[in-house]
C-alpha cells in the first residue's frame, strides 16, 4: 500500500531539474523536450491499493482524502513530494507516485461531474496498462455523468449499461469505486458554490501540487523500478506509518524542520540499527519498531492527560496517537517530539570514532533486574516478568516491549516500570542512583494492582506516570497519592526504620524480595525504636518459615492468638482467612500479607512476630504447634482444634484457607471451597472431618453423598454426618455432639441405647465437659470413641 508522501516543498533534495505542477497543469508541460499528452501506469506496476478494505488501507485512505479535501476547502497548498517518471513519445510513465496520481485522477473525475460543462479535459488521458479492464474503466469514468444526488455513487456506476460485469473481479476498479464513494461521503450535499470553488482550487490554482522528477527514458525497466522504490511489493504497515508521520511533522509549523530532517534520517539509519538485534522471525524490524514507538506515544499521551485506546492494532494506534500528540493542533507537539527522539537516542552510544551504535541493552537490564531469588539486593528482583511467558526476553524490558507491547502478555504494570527505567536513564541517573528508585517503584507497582488502571471507569495512568517522574527525581513520598496508599505509608515506615538503623537496609531489601512479600512489609513490625537484632532475626526466620510446605504455618500462627483476616461477620459467624496449605497457593499468602487500607496494624502482625521470635529461640514450627496442643492450660476452643487436627486443614482438601467460624468458642466451622460466602457451592465441615478421621471409620458407613465436600447452602446452616445403616445424624454443637434421627427399629434402637448409656448421651446430646463455655476435654477424642461404637454396633 503506497502512502502519500505529503511534505513541504523540497529544497536541498531537488536536484534542479524537477517541475512543480498539478495533475491538471501537467498536461501541456515540456519534459525531456516533449510535451506530456497522457499518463500511463506501467504494466509492471501493481493494482491500485488505496481502495482496499484492509484496516491499513482504510486508515491511509481516510487521512489522504481528508488532506486533499482540506486543501481544496481552504487556502493552504498541499505538496505531495516527488513523482518519479519519464516521458516517452508524449506519455508520462510514473515509476513512483502511481497511487497518488490515481487518487488525484479520481478526485478530478468526481468534481468534474458537479460542473455544467461536460467537455473533454486533457487529464482524461489517464490510463492503466496493468489490466485492460482498468484502462476501459478510466475511459468510462471520464465519459459518464452520474446522478450526484444519489446516496450510493458506486451502486449508480455499477448499474450503468457500459459497466462491464467482469469489472467486479478487477481489484483496481473496485478500489477506485471505494475511493469515489469516500469523496462522495465528503462532498455530498455541499452547496454548488462550494463545489465550484473546490474545482477552481484543484484545476486553476494548483492547490494540490507535486514535483515531477524525470529519469532517463532508456532505463524504464524493472531494475530501475526497484531502485526508485516504486513498490513492486505492498508497503508494510511501518513504511506507511513513517510516510504519514513525516508528512504530519512537516505540516506542523511548531516543529523545527531541521529536527524533522534528523528524525527522517535516523529512522532509517541509527534507529533501524537499534532494532535490528531485536528483529523477529521475518527478519524485519517493522513490528518491533512500531511496538516501541507505540509505547512511547501512549505514555506521552497519558502524561498529557489523554485517554488511550489500548485495544487498537499497532498501526491504528500509532496513526491516532501521532495526530493527538504531533498534529499542528497539539499544544505540546514540539516538546513531545523532542521527548520521543530522546527516548530513541537513549539506547545509542558513540564508539571511539564517534559513530552512534546501539548500547549493550541486555547487559544494562541484567545489572538492573533479575527474576531469581538471591541474597544480594542488586540486581532487583522483579516478579511480573513471568507474565512474558516463553518469549526469551529474560529481564530485558526493551526487548520485551519490542516483542510484546500491545499484546496480552504486556500489562500496564510493565508499562509503568519500563517508563520508570526510561525516565531514570533520560534524566542521567547513574545505576547506583537508579537502582533504589526502581526498587521503590517496584514495591508500589506490586501493591497497586487495583490502582494501575486505564479503562473507561478509571484512568489513573496520567497520575501514575506523573508520580513515576516524582520518584525518579527522588521527590517526597508525600506527593505520591495515586499508587496504593497503604504501600506508600509502608515505604515511609521503612525509611524511618532505616534512618534509625542504617545497617538494616540490606536486610530490609532482601526481605522485600521474598516471593510472598514482593516489596510490601505491612505485616512486619517496623517500629524505629525496636532492636535491630530483633528485626534481623525475624527476617531470617520468615525465610525459614516459608521455605517448605505451608500446612503447619497456619496452625503455628493460631498458637499465637491469630484470628486471621476477618472479611465479614453475619448471623453470629465470621468469615476469615487462616492460611493456604498447598504449595501452589502461595499467591493467597501473598495477598494476605498485604494490609488493607483500614488495617493498622496488620491483623496477622502480632501473631507472626511472636511466632518468628519463638522460632528464633530454637523452636521449630512443629514444636510450637505440639507445645500448644499438648499444653494443659491451652483453651480447647476453635484454635486448639484447627491446630491439632490436620484433617481440618488438609492439603487433600479443595479449599483456599478460608473458614466460616461461629462466634465464641467457635464450635461450628465451615470450610468453603474458595473465598465465597454464598450458598452456590458445597462445603466441608471442619469438626466432622476431624471426627471421621479420628474415628477411623470406612467411607461405606457414611451416607452423605459426595463426602466430605457435601454440604450445600449457606455456610451458617447446620451440617450433619449421616450413618448409612441406621440413618442416625451427628452434628457438632456448642455443648457437645448432637444426635438426631434416632433409629426406630427395635434392634437398632436397643443398640443405640446401649452405646448412649456408655457415653453418657442424654436427650440426644453427648455433652463435653466445659468451663465458661469452653471445652476442658477434647471433643474430637470423645466424639470419635462414640462414633466408633455406633458403627461397631451396626448403626
Amino acid at each position: 500500500m503506497t502512502a502519500a508522501n505529503i511534505s513541504l516543498p523540497p529544497d536541498s533534495r531537488d536536484p534542479g531539474h524537477s517541475s512543480l505542477t498539478s495533475l491538471a497543469q501537467l498536461f501541456g508541460q515540456t519534459i525531456n523536450g516533449m510535451q506530456v499528452q497522457a499518463i500511463k501506469i506501467p504494466l509492471f506496476q501493481r493494482d491500485y491499493a488505496q481502495g482496499r478494505h484492509s484496516q491499513q488501507a482504510r486508515l491511509v485512505r481516510t487521512r489522504f482524502v481528508a488532506d486533499l479535501c482540506t486543501a481544496l476547502d481552504g487556502d493552504q497548498v498541499l505538496h505531495l513530494d516527488f513523482v518519479f517518471g519519464d516521458v516517452v513519445e508524449g506519455t508520462l510513465y510514473p515509476l513512483d507516485g502511481q497511487q497518488r496520481l490515481t487518487t488525484l485522477f479520481l478526485l478530478h473525475c468526481y468534481l468534474a461531474w458537479h460542473q455544467q460543462d461536460p467537455a473533454p479535459q486533457p487529464w482524461h488521458a489517464f490510463h492503466y496498462a496493468t489490466r485492460p479492464g482498468a484502462r476501459k474503466f478510466c475511459e468510462f469514468l471520464t465519459q459518464c455523468r452520474p446522478d450526484m444526488a444519489t446516496e450510493n455513487l458506486s451502486a449508480w456506476l455499477r448499474d450503468q449499461a457500459r459497466y462491464l460485469p467482469t469489472w467486479k473481479h478487477d481489484p483496481t476498479i473496485q478500489g477506485m469505486l471505494v475511493v469515489l464513494d469516500t469523496f462522495h461521503e465528503r462532498y455530498r450535499g455541499r452547496p454548488q458554490a462550494c463545489l465550484d470553488a473546490a474545482w477552481i482550487r484543484l484545476t486553476k490554482e494548483q492547490a494540490i501540487r507535486f514535483l515531477l522528477l524525470p529519469v532517463a527514458a532508456q532505463k524504464l525497466d524493472n531494475t530501475l523500478y526497484v531502485k526508485m522504490n516504486s513498490r513492486g511489493r505492498p508497503l508494510t504497515e511501518f513504511e506507511n506509518f513513517k510516510a504519514e508521520l513525516e508528512a504530519l511533522l512537516h505540516r506542523n509549523p511548531a516543529i523545527d524542520p531541521r529536527d524533522v530532517k534528523i528524525f527522517s534520517e535516523k529512522i532509517d539509519t541509527d534507529w533501524s540499527d537499534l532494532f535490528w538485534g531485536y528483529r523477529g522471525n521475518n527478519h524485519l524490524i517493522d513490528e518491533e519498531f512500531m511496538r516501541y514507538l507505540r509505547f512511547l506515544m501512549e505514555v506521552r499521551a497519558w502524561r498529557r492527560g489523554h485517554r488511550v485506546q489500548t485495544k487498537q492494532g499497532n498501526l491504528q494506534a500509532l496513526m491516532s496517537l501521532s495526530t493527538l500528540l504531533l498534529d499542528s493542533t497539539a499544544a505540546h507537539a514540539q516538546d513531545d517530539f523532542a521527548w520521543i527522539m530522546q527516548a530513541l537516542d537513549i539506547w545509542l552510544e558513540a564508539d571511539a570514532s564517534g559513530t552512534r551504535k546501539p548500547k549493550f541493552i541486555a547487559a544494562l537490564f541484567s545489572e538492573l533486574f533479575t527474576r531469581e531469588a538471591r541474597s544480594a539486593t542488586t540486581p532487583l528482583r522483579v516478579f511480573n516478568f513471568r507474565d512474558f511467558g516463553e518469549i526469551p526476553v529474560g529481564v530485558d524490558l526493551f526487548h520485551a516491549c519490542c516483542a510484546l507491547y500491545g499484546t496480552r502478555s504486556w500489562k500496564l504494570p510493565h508499562t509503568v516500570l519500563f517508563y520508570g527505567v526510561l525516565q531514570g536513564l533520560m534524566t542521567g541517573l547513574s545505576l547506583p542512583d537508579l537502582q533504589p528508585r526502581l526498587r521503590l517503584l517496584r514495591n508500589l507497582i506490586e501493591a497497586s494492582e487495583d490502582e494501575i488502571r486505564a479503562d473507561d471507569t478509571r484512568n489513573n495512568m496520567p497520575a501514575l506516570l506523573s508520580e513515576v517522574d516524582t520518584l525518579m527525581a527522588d521527590g517526597p513520598l508525600a506527593d505520591v497519592k495515586t499508587f496504593n496508599k497503604v504501600q506508600v505509608r509502608n515505604e515511609q515506615a521503612k525509611r524511618a526504620l532505616v534512618a534509625q538503623h542504617p545497617s538494616l537496609l540490606e536486610t530490609l531489601n532482601h526481605l522485600e524480595d521474598h516471593e510472598l512479600l514482593r516489596g510490601g512489609l505491612t505485616v512486619f513490625d517496623l517500629t524505629p525504636t525496636q532492636d535491630s537484632a530483633t528485626f534481623t532475626q525475624r527476617a531470617a526466620q520468615f525465610f525459614t518459615l516459608f521455605d517448605g510446605p505451608t500446612q503447619e504455618v497456619g496452625a503455628a500462627l493460631l498458637t499465637k492468638g491469630h484470628e486471621g483476616r476477618i472479611y465479614r461477620k453475619r448471623n453470629g459467624y465470621r468469615f476469615t482467612y487462616l492460611g493456604a496449605t498447598k504449595p501452589r497457593q502461595t499467591g493467597l499468602w501473598e495477598d494476605h500479607f498485604r494490609a488493607r487500607n483500614n488495617e493498622h496494624p496488620h491483623p496477622s502482625s502480632v501473631a507472626l512476630m511472636a511466632l518468628l521470635d519463638d522460632m528464633a529461640s530454637g523452636n521449630s514450627v512443629n514444636t510450637v504447634v505440639e507445645q500448644f496442643t499438648s499444653g494443659t492450660s491451652t483453651p480447647k476452643d476453635w484454635r486448639y482444634y484447627l491446630a491439632k487436627y490436620k484433617a481440618m486443614r488438609s492439603t487433600q482438601l479443595e479449599f483456599a484457607g478460608n473458614y466460616v467460624i461461629a462466634d465464641g468458642a467457635g464450635y461450628a466451622i465451615c470450610i468453603p471451597k474458595s473465598d465465597s460466602c454464598d450458598g452456590r457451592s458445597f462445603h466441608h465441615d471442619a469438626y466432622l472431618l476431624a471426627l471421621v478421621q479420628e474415628a477411623g471409620i470406612a467411607l461405606r458407613h457414611i451416607n452423605n453423598e459426595g463426602w466430605p465436600r457435601c454440604f450445600p447452602g449457606d455456610q451458617t446452616e447446620v451440617r450433619h454426618l449421616k450413618l448409612r445403616r441406621s440413618g442416625l445424624q451427628i452434628r457438632c454443637m456448642e455443648g457437645g455432639w448432637g444426635l438426631s434421627n434416632l433409629p426406630t427399629q427395635a434392634d437398632q434402637r436397643q443398640a443405640f441405647d446401649d452405646v448412649a448409656r456408655r457415653h453418657l448421651v442424654s436427650n440426644g446430646v453427648c455433652e463435653i465437659p466445659q468451663a465458661n463455655g469452653v471445652d476442658t476435654e477434647d471433643r474430637i477424642v470423645i466424639g470419635a470413641a462414640l462414633l466408633r461404637d455406633l458403627v461397631d454396633a451396626g448403626l
